[in-house]
C-alpha cells in the first residue's frame, strides 16, 4: 500500500515508466498524478510529446501522419527529447520527475523493433546520438511494463528482446512490474519508490 498522508517525490529523483504498448503505463501515470502530493508536486511528462507545444505537435504528426522511414521517426522523437532536456533537468532538480517513456523506447521500438541496422544505420552513431541527448538525465528507477492487456501490432518479439537487453544492462535500476489490477499496481509502484527512499510521507 502507498504511504498515507501527503507525499513528496525526492527532489532530484527521476523515475521512468517504460515498456510495451497497452501494458498499463498511461493508466499508472494518471493514477500516480492523482496521489495526494505535497508541494512542489512532481513533474509528469510523456516522451516524446514533452512539455512544449512544438514537441506535442511533432509527436501528434508522428502518430497520425505516414512516415516511410523508420529512422526518420526515431530522429523526430529524439528531436523532441533534445528540445525538452533543459526543462526536464530543471523539473528534476526542483520537484522530481516522472517520465512516461524514456530513451529506452527509442532503442526497443527503433533499433530493435524497426531493425535500423538492416536499413544501414550505424550502431555507434545511433547510440552516440541518444547518449548526447540523455547523458545528463540518468534515471534512479525504471519500472518496466511487459504484459500488454490488449493486442498491439507494434509489440513484436524484437521489441521484447530490446527491452530485455536494456533491463539486463541496467538491472540495478530496473523493476519488472507484475501484471495486476490498476490499484494493486499503483500500490506496488508507490511501495517500491518508498523502499528506495524516493517517495516520502509528510
Amino acid at each position: 500500500m502507498p504511504p498515507s498522508g501527503r507525499l513528496r517525490l525526492t527532489p532530484g529523483a527521476l523515475v521512468v515508466l517504460e515498456g510495451l504498448d497497452r501494458s498499463g503505463k498511461s493508466t499508472q501515470v494518471q493514477r500516480l498524478q492523482e496521489l495526494p502530493w505535497d508541494e512542489p508536486r512532481p513533474v509528469f511528462s510523456h516522451m516524446p510529446s514533452g512539455l512544449t507545444t512544438l514537441t506535442r505537435e511533432i509527436y501528434r504528426l508522428t502518430e497520425n501522419e505516414p512516415i516511410s522511414s523508420a529512422l526518420a521517426r526515431q530522429l523526430l522523437h529524439l528531436a523532441c527529447h533534445a528540445e525538452n532536456v533543459t526543462a526536464l533537468q530543471e523539473a528534476r532538480h526542483t520537484s522530481g520527475l516522472i517520465l512516461d517513456r524514456w530513451w529506452w523506447s527509442t532503442v526497443a521500438y527503433g533499433w530493435y523493433g524497426a531493425d535500423l541496422a538492416a536499413h544501414g544505420v550505424d550502431e555507434s552513431a545511433f547510440f552516440t546520438l541518444i547518449n548526447s541527448v540523455w547523458a545528463r538525465l540518468s534515471a534512479d528507477l525504471v519500472f518496466l511494463f511487459m504484459t500488454p492487456f490488449e493486442r498491439d501490432a507494434l509489440n513484436r518479439d524484437a521489441v521484447r528482446r530490446g527491452y530485455a537487453e536494456l533491463a539486463s544492462r541496467h538491472a540495478k535500476i530496473t523493476i519488472n512490474v507484475p501484471a495486476d489490477a490498476p490499484r494493486a499496481t499503483t500500490d506496488f509502484l508507490a511501495s517500491q519508490l518508498a523502499a528506495r527512499g524516493l517517495l516520502v510521507k509528510h
